[in-house]
């Protein structure tokens, strides 16, 4: 989502991906033990989070309100339910210790009536009739939103069905 949203906004960037054998020597030089982090073109401020990420790079496209404070928030609450989507998934096979069963409980909790089905269809009830997220343009909800959803069928998950 954060370089979706730096496409959209047309801001050139240096994408630096870690690979496996790095990681260990670079994670304590990251501000919270985490990636991803960005750094700014004069080399002296770093960012670090998802979100928070998101929404400086949201800022700077103008993808993320500076101004509309309520917008601002009903992006965040949108950005914070769908982040809630992956506990669900995760607590629907907690302490489960039969493969089957865990997966079938993943399953049921994105069946109608599961939980994770229901939050789908708060945050599918919370899209606007034009097909926004939130508003009447492309934000970073949307990118979310987008990204999270591909995560949730993706396989990452086991057990949620690909037509979630």
């Amino acid at each position: 989502m954060i370089r979706l949203a730096l496409f959209q906004g047309d801001i050139d960037f240096n994408d630096d991906r870690i690979g496996f054998g790095e990681w260990k020597a670079l994670k304590p030089n990251t501000p919270w033990g985490s990636l991803p982090v960005l750094t700014l073109a004069d080399g002296t401020t770093q960012i670090a989070q998802t979100r928070a990420i998101l929404r400086w790079v949201g800022k700077e496209t103008k993808l993320y309100p500076t101004e509309d404070h309520v917008t601002a928030a009903k992006i965040d609450e949108l950005l914070d339910a769908v982040e809630d989507m992956g506990p669900k998934i995760m607590e629907a096979g907690r302490g489960i210790q039969d493969e089957t069963e865990r997966l079938q409980a993943r399953k049921a909790a994105c069946e109608e009536g599961g939980a994770v089905y229901n939050l789908l269809v708060k945050i599918n009830d919370k899209i606007g009739s034009n097909g926004f997220a939130v508003g009447d343009s492309l934000t970073i909800a949307d990118l979310f939103l987008y990204c999270s959803a591909n995560n949730l069928i993706s396989g990452l998950f086991d057990g949620v069905p690909t037509n979630a």
